[in-house]
């Protein structure tokens, strides 16, 4: 089960970036290597991404998770020393 992430709109433009980037290259790879026309392979590529989104959420759900887990450190109360405290 996905965790809710607390900022919905930089969970759904990575979410968003991640699947362009996955549709640019299957019909890249469609177009390049099997020799398919640009709209067939624009459409298989389409295809493919569409399963590959409930792959790519709980990846875009860890990155944003990893984020947060970093942003807690929290202050220790110290100084710096040679700082003008």
């Amino acid at each position: 089960m996905r965790a809710s992430a607390p900022h919905p709109v930089l969970r759904l433009s990575l979410l968003v970036l991640v699947l362009a980037d996955l549709l640019l290259l299957a019909s890249f790879v469609f177009n390049q290597w099997f020799e398919v026309p640009a709209s067939q392979a624009w459409g298989l590529a389409a295809l493919l991404a569409m399963p590959l989104t409930m792959l790519a959420m709980p990846l875009v759900d860890a990155v944003l998770a990893s984020l947060e887990s970093g942003a807690d450190d929290g202050f220790s109360g110290d100084k710096i020393p040679g700082a003008g405290q």
